[in-house]
Order: C-alpha cells, then structure tokens, then sequence
C-alpha cells in the first residue's frame, strides 16, 4: 500500500465523519458466512439504542453499516475470513465514540471454512466534553396538534424501522407545518442516512431558519456538502456547527480536509491538529490525512512520518505495516513518499 492521494485510507469520508448519518443496515456479500453481533452499554449497562455501528476491513473501508436496536443490539451477517474493525457512533448523545478490532478465522479441522460467530459488546463512556448536539434541547416551539400527531407516529415508524412510512409521515408533518423544527431536523437526518443530500440540506436549512442553535442542522448541512464535494459551503457550515460546540471531533477533521480540498493548507492543518489533540489516536484518518497533508502539499516530511507512525498505532490491524514503514523511512530521510 503506497500513501498517495488515490490509495489507502479515503480522504474524503472519516471515520467519525459519519456524523447524523451512517444508520442504513446494508449486506455485505452475497455468501452467507460468519456473523459479528454484540451489544452496545452505557453507563450502569443500560443499552444504547439507535447508535450507528460500522465495520471495516483491513484497508479501513467501510464495508457494513447498521444501528442498534432499544436492547443494544447490532448485527452484521455473511462476514468473510479476515481482520476487522467496528466502530460505534451514538449519534446525539454524550458517550464517547468506540472501536474494537475482531479476527474472523473461521478454519475447520481439515482446513475447510466453516462459519464463525463472534461476539463483540462495547462500553461507552460519557464524554468528557459532551457535545452541543442537544443545544435545542431547550428551544420550544408552539406546533398545531395534527402536526404534532403526524410527527408521533413517524417518529414511531422509524424506531420500528418502518422507514418508508416514518419518512411519509415526517414529510406530512412539514406540509401540515411548515416550519415544524422537530419534523424537519428529523426528516434531514433521516435523508442523510439515505444520501438523499440536497433533500437533507434543504431540511436542515430550513430547520435553521427557525433556531440557528442546532448544532445537528449545521453539522448535517456541512456533511451533505462534504459528501458532494461542496467544499466551501462544507467549511462554512461546519465552522457554524463549531461556534456551537468547538470540541466535536468529527466536525473538526471534515472542516480540516474540506480546507485541503481548496488549498487552503495552513488553516487545514489548524482544524486537524485540533481534531488530533481530542482524538487519542481512536481515528485513523485523522493522522492519514494530516500525513498526507505535510508529504504532499506542506513538504514537512518528518512531520509527515510522524504522522504516519501515530497511523499505525491508531490502526494496528494494518494489513501491510512494512509498507508504510518504508515510507516512514523514506520521509525520515527527508525524501517525498515516491519518485
């Protein structure tokens, strides 16, 4: 594996980027093989439900995404042989995000393949900065009652993971209500999880228009942009989403890589040390991109290689660490990654 702006790690969609957003169950391969389940604890091991849950392979790309039921409970079904890496996400809440590595062998005695279940249960902790997801939490709003009741039973719908009438019923809440605040964050970020972008700004816009306070709206505004490669407006939203909570991780390394997207190197480097200084090597693509970052566009290369060894501390299931040893050599010697 070569560090380049092509290979590896995708520089556009981090890890805790999947903000609002990654909550979709999807099949990972079409053969029925091994199954990774568990469960997802708060404090006094109370479940967490509806929290994302990713899994990725060795090359640190997605390959799965689902949520977790109101018990906790997540499941992903036909993982093939390998190492893996499974990431919880509790969107809106104030517990700290979480990985944990799984191998899958799944060898029978005469060597064959045979099916694998495998087990992995997380313990979050609350966060030491919660972040201001929940800054709304305390804006009221005056709703006509049929609104209200439609927006009840969509709420409902998707909870019961009936999502094509949760979204009907949210889309019938606004109609009803135009300006409905709950309804619409809702409805956005229910539309990011489907990729529905322009649909999701568009709530999330007009969400914002009736409290400029949501951290949520401004955060999903600025990954539906992130997403198709808006840039600018990417920057701008998320720089909105972090007067409101400064220390949200996953706003900060989007802002960081957005400002690489449009050459604006030094204020790109600012907003992902930051993201680094609150990251406690538990996301990869942090470290990648700023690697990337001082080897290609800074020409710092023993900042570079530095960052390349936090790389590998952060994602020691690395398929191929020699490789990026010897380019950490490479750097060291004050050479760029490749002729």
């Amino acid at each position: 594996m070569r560090i380049s702006k092509a290979n590896g790690i995708n520089p556009r969609v981090p890890v805790t980027l999947c903000l609002l957003l990654l909550l979709s169950v999807s099949e990972i391969f079409a053969q029925n093989r091994s199954t990774i389940t568990g469960y997802v604890f708060g404090p006094g091991r109370s479940p967490v439900g509806q929290a994302a849950v990713e899994l990725r392979n060795d090359f640190n790309s997605v390959i799965g995404r689902t949520r977790t039921s109101a018990s906790g409970q997540y499941s992903f079904f036909g993982v093939p042989n390998g190492r893996f890496t499974l990431t919880v996400l509790p969107l809106g809440t104030n517990l700290e995000e979480q990985s944990q590595g799984v191998e899958l062998a799944g060898i029978g005695a005469r060597g064959q393949q045979v099916a694998e279940n495998a087990q992995v249960d997380f313990y979050l902790r609350p966060r030491k900065a919660p972040e201001a997801a929940d800054n709304e939490v305390v804006f009221a709003q005056e709703v006509a009652e049929p609104a209200k009741k439609a927006y009840e039973s969509a709420v409902a719908d998707l909870e019961s993971k009936r999502t094509n009438a949760g979204l009907a019923g949210l889309k019938r809440a606004v109609e009803i209500f135009p300006n409905y605040f709950l309804a619409l964050r809702r409805l956005g970020a229910e539309q990011l999880l489907l990729e529905n972008y322009d649909g999701a700004v568009k709530s999330f816009r007009t969400a914002l228009t009736v409290n400029q306070r949501c951290f949520a709206c401004w955060h999903g505004v600025s990954y539906a942009s992130f997403a198709t490669e808006k840039w600018g407006d990417a920057v701008e939203s998320g720089e909105k989403a972090l007067e409101l909570e400064k220390n949200s991780l996953s706003t900060l390394a989007m802002v960081g890589i957005a400002l690489r997207h449009l050459k604006r190197y030094q204020e790109s480097e600012k907003y992902l040390l930051r993201a680094k200084k609150i990251d406690e090597l538990k996301t990869p693509d942090i470290y990648w991109n700023l690697a990337l970052l001082y080897a290609y566009n800074l020409k710092k290369y023993q900042e570079a290689a530095d960052e390349l060894e936090l790389y590998l501390k952060a994602n020691p299931s690395i398929p191929d660490p020699a490789t990026i040893r010897k380019i950490i050599t490479r750097l060291r010697e004050n050479k760029p990654p490749s002729d």
